[in-house]
């Protein structure tokens, strides 16, 4: 895909909409709190491609750590993988930067940003069935879609990523919903997913940026993010626990973003290229079974059981998903 990223992470978004019960999913998650949807605003002080312009901050401690956290996001390898100089540090088990699925440190519309997320937590999350905190939505971010293990949130980089979240959420109003959050829902299609019709779509579409292999383009200036185009597949990607991996969240972000700045594919290209790239190889996350405890929430695209539900687990997988939704 042209010099863009497939987003790569556990989204920091939730998963209510693909459930198999969405209303029961929607009630766990309400929170009482009706306020008119936030716009989408940047601070002055952000550049086009996520970084920040030191020059228009304020010369103080909160701007060190917005500003450090900015970095985090955006070079997570350097300070939090390994690359990481202090080996106590090498909390991600890859060299992803969370900016490989949250575009520009999270600073455009419709590519999971993180514009307003101060506001939409502490907030029910359907994988654990219960609520979570910000910190916590983060640390599954590590375990999963950077194949890690959880930091403690008394870290000096847990800090400054949640400084920078609060500043690039200035405004927002507490439980609002900000315009372009998360990704666009999408329509189903009438047939599952087809892994080999998805290799057609990816060597048409996608090689010139993620290469034939999966294994995408390392930035060999060894300045900024250790990948210019992330892994799609292989050890340095995400784990099969990872939002990614499931096909219904993975065939949203493609059929809306890619390729980057002419977003052509069809829906079902959207589908067969997402079931191609996740029937590669990759990290195994362990006990996925514990997630998703009640599982009348579970999503659709969870390949892993038990279900509440008769449909089989390839069904799951690829579809088709029209005949799972109880209404």
């Amino acid at each position: 895909m042209k010099k863009t990223s497939i987003v790569l992470a556990v989204l920091l978004v939730g998963s209510c909409a693909f459930a198999l019960d969405k209303n029961l999913a929607k009630t766990k998650a309400q929170t009482g709190i009706n306020l008119p949807e936030a716009e989408w605003k940047l601070p002055e002080a952000l550049n086009e491609d996520g970084t920040i312009d030191e020059s228009k901050m304020l010369k103080s401690k909160y701007s060190e750590m917005a500003i450090l956290g900015n970095k985090v996001l955006n070079e997570t390898s350097n300070y939090l993988g390994p690359q990481a100089k202090d080996k106590n540090k090498h909390f991600a088990g890859n060299n992803l930067s969370c900016s490989s699925c949250h575009a520009a440190a999270g600073t455009v519309q419709n590519q999971s940003g993180f514009v307003g997320i101060w506001a939409r937590f502490p907030q029910y999350n359907a994988r654990a069935d219960k609520v979570i905190t910000l910190a916590d939505r983060i640390n599954g971010c590590f375990e999963r879609s950077m194949n890690g293990k959880r930091m403690p949130e008394n870290t000096l980089e847990m800090k400054a990523m949640l400084t920078y979240m609060q500043w690039l959420s200035q405004g927002i109003p507490t439980g609002a919903k900000t315009k372009g959050q998360g990704l666009k829902k999408i329509d189903f299609i009438d047939r599952a997913a087809d892994p080999k019709k998805g290799k057609i779509v990816y060597n048409e579409k996608c090689i010139v940026c993620h290469q034939e292999n999966g294994l995408g383009v390392k930035n060999e200036d060894k300045v900024g993010a250790y990948y210019i185009y992330p892994p799609l597949w292989g050890k340095d990607s995400y784990n099969t626990g990872a939002g990614m991996y499931r096909l219904i969240k993975a065939a949203s972000y493609i059929k809306e973003n890619m390729p980057k700045g002419n977003a052509d594919l069809t829906l079902e290209e959207s589908y067969d290229v997402a079931a191609y790239i996740n029937s590669q190889m990759r990290p195994i996350k362990a006990n996925r079974d514990k997630d998703f405890p009640d599982r009348k929430v579970k999503p659709l695209d969870m390949d892993v059981g038990p279900y509440d539900d008769s449909f089989s687990t390839t069904q799951h997988r690829y579809g088709p998903y029209k005949t799972m939704i109880k209404n």
